[in-house]
């Protein structure tokens, strides 16, 4: 089973950074969604992650995708989350505490990109950056991997 501490689905959010506030006249389609997941790391999680979403088929612009992305993102970091917080029950270290505490801030920023979509992109696009940058300064993976091998 993959872990939910993958870094695709951050990164593809972290992508949408530059598109949240650009409009778009294309019509809703898989090529639009084909569009939007080229430009990510990996575009075929980016795929999967999006056509998950019934939302996404009639979603014709980065406006109308990026609620279905944070709202992904949000999942996503929730589960993330709880899996880190399963782990201090077995593994109660200080690394996992700090990992823990670290991702609560990844899904307090997607929420709060979330609720400032539709009334201030330049601070949802903060927020989703504050996501990425908290996801990855910790470098949580990393951390845990690390003192769970060690």
């Amino acid at each position: 089973m993959e872990s939910p501490l993958s870094f695709v689905p951050t990164m593809f959010f972290a992508s949408l950074l530059l598109f949240i506030s650009s409009p778009s006249s294309t019509k809703a389609s898989t090529q639009f969604v084909e569009t939007v997941c080229s430009q990510t790391i990996n575009n075929s999680e980016c795929l999967k992650a999006l056509e998950s979403d019934p939302r996404t088929a009639s979603a014709s612009n980065y406006k109308e995708i990026a609620p279905i992305a944070l709202d992904l993102a949000i999942v996503n970091a929730k589960d993330s989350y709880a899996f880190i917080n399963n782990l201090i029950k077995t593994n109660p270290s200080e690394a996992v505490k700090q990992c823990a505490d670290s991702y609560k801030f990844v899904v307090l920023d997607f929420q709060s990109a979330r609720k400032e979509l539709d009334e201030d992109t330049v601070t949802a696009n903060y927020d989703i950056k504050m996501a990425v940058d908290d996801n990855i300064s910790y470098n949580i993976g990393d951390v845990i991997t690390d003192k769970l091998i060690n």
